[in-house]
């Protein structure tokens, strides 16, 4: 299914939760995940002068790579300079990316007022779908270090740790990726209990 996932970051608490959960879904998807930082092109408020947006970029983007070296995720990182929406949307194409996942607020009140939503903008102008995460979301496919079972989906070839729970209701309604039927040979005992 997802391959390659793109996720856009400026370092605010909407981006990282982007990239927390952007790194759940690599990680359980098997997928690597492109990670892109935009510089947006000259300086228009007092804040942005005293700033440092290219090492916000950089601490951010390396922040994400060192998550990926932990977590098992081959990732990519990049800089740019330009339109943000513009430039994730491009990105994307040549990244071939099948996913953006990006955090639901960025810039400010008046930024966004003024020249609309990023995320809003590259929702339509992306060929591909757009995920949006608030700051506020938990990430939904974190993996469990005491998971009691190891799914494995043979449709979409997606896997997750996950608890006795989690087993029940992806049995009922099915694989939450692809949407698959989901039978007991889905799943394997990793010898955790939740007692």
């Amino acid at each position: 299914m997802y391959r390659d996932i793109l996720v856009a970051t400026d370092g605010s608490s909407g981006g990282e939760r982007a990239v927390d959960h952007a790194l759940g879904l690599a990680k359980g998807l098997d997928a690597t995940l492109h990670g892109l930082a935009v510089l947006k092109e000259g300086v228009t408020t007092r804040d942005q002068i005293r700033a440092d947006p290219e090492g916000e970029a950089e601490a951010a983007l390396g922040s994400l790579k060192d998550a990926g070296d932990e977590r098992g995720v081959a990732i990519t990182t990049e800089i740019r300079t330009g339109d943000p929406c513009e430039t994730i949307v491009a990105y994307a194409e040549e990244r071939e990316a099948d996913l953006i996942v990006m955090g639901t607020t960025t810039g400010s009140r008046l930024d966004r007022l003024l020249h609309g939503s990023t995320t809003g903008c590259v929702s339509k102008k992306a060929t591909v779908p757009v995920m949006t995460v608030g700051a506020e979301a938990d990430p939904l496919f974190d993996q469990l270090e005491d998971a009691e079972f190891q799914f494995h989906c043979p449709k979409c070839d997606s896997s997750l740790q996950i608890e006795a729970e989690t087993k029940d209701a992806l049995l009922e309604k099915g694989c939450v990726i692809c949407g698959a039927d989901v039978t007991e040979d889905a799943f394997i005992e990793t010898g955790v209990s939740s007692e």
